[in-house]
């Protein structure tokens, strides 16, 4: 008989702890705050001869309350943490360079803003991938899919964190970017 009701109190338990655990839905709720990228300063013409990352020079990311007679709190405060580049071509050419993931940290007070100053989108080592690689003299100096001397190219940065309440967010921003020899 006190077997029987240990392993009742143990199924019990067992029971609550698959009850209370797992899917929780708190965050599959959306943020009460958004953001936007505003670039202010960056340079559009990058040499393939240049040995720097691809960045921009001067740009804020601003947080908005959706509700802007709502209360703010800590717990829209956001923390950006991944950036994911990926390019694509706008001059025509099919093959863009790869896409790249960088980890950062980026804090945003919720209704304020982060201002961010030569942050990287583009590592320059990619410039030694196709297609950039053939702006290369060695490598005939033209793109072989437009016969051009330069590479147009978009390069779509997402932006991905949380907010303090633990809420998923992104942005997305993108710079246009026209590569050369």
């Amino acid at each position: 008989m006190k077997r029987l009701y240990m392993c009742g109190v143990l199924l019990a338990m067992a029971a609550g702890m698959a009850a209370c655990g797992g899917n929780s839905t708190l965050n599959e709720t959306k943020p009460s705050v958004y953001l936007v990228v505003n670039i202010e300063k960056y340079n559009p013409d990058i040499s393939v001869r240049n040995t720097a990352d691809v960045s921009i020079e001067n740009m804020t990311i601003q947080s908005f309350l959706k509700n802007p007679s709502g209360t703010v709190s800590a717990a829209q405060d956001v923390r950006l943490t991944r950036w994911v580049s990926t390019p694509y071509r706008t001059d025509g050419g099919t093959k863009a360079g790869p896409q790249w993931t960088n980890d950062v940290d980026v804090y945003i007070p919720a209704g304020d803003n982060a201002a961010l100053e030569n942050y990287r989108v583009y590592p320059a080592e990619y410039f030694r991938q196709a297609p950039l690689l053939y702006l290369f003299p060695e490598n005939g100096g033209v793109d072989p899919e437009t016969g051009q001397p330069n590479i147009r190219e978009t390069i779509k940065v997402e932006i991905f964190g949380t907010t303090m309440g633990g809420k998923s967010i992104s942005v997305v921003a993108n710079f246009a970017f026209n590569f050369f020899y």
